[in-house]
């Protein structure tokens, strides 16, 4: 809970996720002068710092069986609020709720640590992702072999490319089989036959999960999967429904027509 919001996570056989009157707002620094007065007078901070909303009075219901698109413009708000379902970003206001076990692929790579190993790195992620050790040492050698990393396994993260910790981060990501599935451009870079790899891999992760949430400005990915498709704009929901009516909304805005 976070200034009057919440953020729950319960198990169940049915996975769901309920968001009521959702709001995230961010500081956004109104004037040098004032943030300074802020930081240097203990208790007015909050003076100099306007709150810019990235997303406001979202109300969303996802059920078991969906296979859901988001789409809007840059600073719609879409991957703020899939972090919002991730537990990345407490509410501001309103609640989130989820049922069942969630795996977001959203920052590949989010939680390593740049001066431990290959190795380390693994268990690390999977401690985050709520892994037992002898869970992610069962997965260990899949996830080397997957990722291309067996070689490096010793190396420290920070002398790997920003491309190799995505492989691993996907790679460790790929191996779970959660009840909720967010997806945020998971496929926006990387080597081509990597991607290949991960595509398929990823296909199986979808078949296999309750609810997809996905993020992509490609949109023959969101029609290729989704049936139900949510248009943000400005943080607001503006469309909710059919993948090929919420597509034609999501033009008009681009085009200035809404």
């Amino acid at each position: 809970m976070s200034n009057g919001g919440e953020c729950w996570s319960t198990m169940s056989n049915d996975a769901l996720i309920l968001i009521n009157e959702l709001e995230v707002a961010f500081p956004q620094p109104s004037g040098l002068g004032k943030v300074l007065r802020g930081l240097f007078h203990r208790g007015t901070q909050s003076q100099g710092v306007k709150k810019m909303r990235a997303l406001k009075g979202v109300d969303l219901e996802f059920s078991s069986g969906e296979r859901v698109g988001i789409v809007g413009h840059n600073g719609a708000g879409k991957s703020t609020l899939l972090k919002c379902m991730a537990g990345i970003y407490p509410p501001t206001k309103g609640r989130v709720e989820i049922i069942g076990s969630l795996i977001p692929l959203l920052e590949l790579g989010a939680g390593f640590s740049m001066s431990m190993t290959v190795q380390d790195n693994i268990y690390l992620n999977g401690a985050i992702l709520g892994l037992a050790k002898s869970e992610m040492k069962e997965m260990e050698r899949d996830i080397l072999d997957f990722s291309g990393l067996d070689d490096y396994k010793e190396h420290q993260l920070i002398h790997l490319s920003s491309g190799m910790r995505s492989r691993l981060g996907f790679s460790i990501a790929s191996f779970l089989a959660p009840d909720i599935l967010l997806l945020d451009e998971v496929f926006a870079t990387g080597d081509a036959s990597f991607v290949n790899k991960a595509k398929e891999r990823m296909n199986k992760m979808i078949d296999r999960c309750e609810i997809l949430v996905i993020v992509s400005h490609q949109e023959s990915i969101i029609r290729d999967v989704c049936s139900r498709t949510i248009v943000l704009d400005h943080g607001t929901v503006k469309f909710d429904g059919d993948t090929d009516a919420a597509l034609s909304e999501y033009q008009a805005i681009v085009k200035g027509a809404v």
